[in-house]
């Protein structure tokens, strides 16, 4: 967005806003609103099953509007945000888990009650308004502003919350992060175990090794890793692996090769359920770490570019000091690195409760408990 849009979108929301401050607040509604993906997943998903649970009795609004570049995409956005204007101000409870140009844009009403509840799982590479190399303007102005609590998966995210989601540190509270209340469930783990093997047959009674690496860049220059030689790699693993890829949900797959891959895991698909049905765990500087630690298999971090990541965007945790993690800096070094895999169960538990102390299968719960007790 650039500062011409920025000023012309935030005249016509503000507007809107004011317009929509004669209205009530309504005391029984709740939104849940995404600008990152179109189908509700996350943090928010398992929010909006605790909330229909816990009280039935409210009224739940979903606006899952991803955000779109060009032209028509960008009008077509700023169409779906002014509706999104009217429901913050007239909402008792607004929940997000991304940026959202309404809340930015100016303060909300005092009624309402807005929370950021952010998509990933504890503090690995810095983000929001604290990387490394800030947003360029205008985000860098106005982006994270307004927001009344953030949700952090432990104590030790606190701080890096704070600063990169401009908030103070005392309204980051460590409730836990929703969507790993998934770990805790046997029933629910199983089930999603089956239904991947059932959607990839391939993988069943193999040894699973997932690549899954997070995107390098921002916006729309976001890329995928590194060079990954998946041929290489599936050469060199015996036939009882399967080598399978599941890329970022905020890339386009077109930009990932597939080739030498033995399955190719549609992007859309829950990264958690994902890592039910797999065995090991191939990434770089994705918060899936985190996750993954819940579940004390083996983990191999393939980070060639460390140095150039701990530059920018920047890091709050060296992933080189993760214990129960294989570190791999020499890509050929990998095949290795896999085939030798073991898991460290004590060290993965250490890490979480170091990390995410306060995911333990009651974070949604929780929340409700926190911000909808009456």
């Amino acid at each position: 967005m650039n500062r011409l849009e920025y000023i012309l979108s935030a005249a016509v929301l503000r507007a809107v806003g004011w317009l929509a401050s004669w209205l009530p607040v309504s005391q029984r509604r709740v939104v849940l609103a995404t600008a990152r993906v179109p189908s509700l997943e996350g943090n928010l998903a398992y929010l909006h099953a605790a909330m229909r649970r816990l009280r039935p009795d409210l009224e739940y609004v979903l606006l899952l509007e991803p955000y779109s570049y060009g032209l028509a995409g960008k009008l077509g956005y700023l169409l779906r945000v002014i509706r999104g204007m009217v429901l913050l101000r007239t909402a008792r409870l607004f929940v997000v888990d991304n940026a959202y140009l309404p809340i930015h844009v100016a303060p909300h009403r005092p009624q309402t009650t807005v929370v950021q509840v952010w998509h990933a799982v504890g503090a690995l590479k810095r983000f929001g308004v604290d990387a490394a190399t800030p947003p360029d303007e205008p985000e860098r102005t106005f982006l994270h502003r307004h927001y009344d609590y953030v949700v952090s998966a432990g104590e030790m995210a606190r701080r890096p919350y704070a600063n990169a989601l401009r908030t103070p540190v005392e309204r980051v509270v460590p409730l836990g992060a929703p969507r790993t209340d998934f770990f805790f469930d046997p029933a629910a783990m199983a089930a999603a175990r089956e239904q991947v093997l059932e959607a990839y047959p391939a993988l069943r009674g193999r040894r699973v090794v997932l690549y899954a690496p997070t995107f390098r860049g921002r916006g729309r220059d976001k890329r995928a890793a590194p060079a990954f030689d998946a041929p290489a790699l599936r050469a060199a693993l015996p036939q009882t692996d399967v080598l399978a890829l599941k890329t970022h949900p905020n890339l386009d797959p077109a930009t990932t090769p597939t080739a030498g891959f033995d399955v190719v895991i549609e992007p859309r698909l829950e990264i958690n359920e994902v890592l039910a049905a797999t065995d090991v765990l191939v990434t770089d500087y994705s918060s899936s770490i985190f996750e993954w630690a819940l579940l004390g298999r083996p983990l191999v971090l393939l980070i060639p570019d460390v140095e150039d990541y701990l530059e920018d965007p920047g890091l709050y945790l060296d992933p080189r000091t993760i214990a129960f993690a294989s570190i791999v800096e020499d890509p050929a070094d990998l095949p290795a690195a896999i085939v030798g895999a073991r898991p460290d169960p004590a060290a993965a538990r250490a890490f979480a409760a170091t990390h995410i102390d306060a995911c333990d299968g009651r974070a949604a719960a929780r929340f409700v408990e926190r911000f909808l007790a009456t």
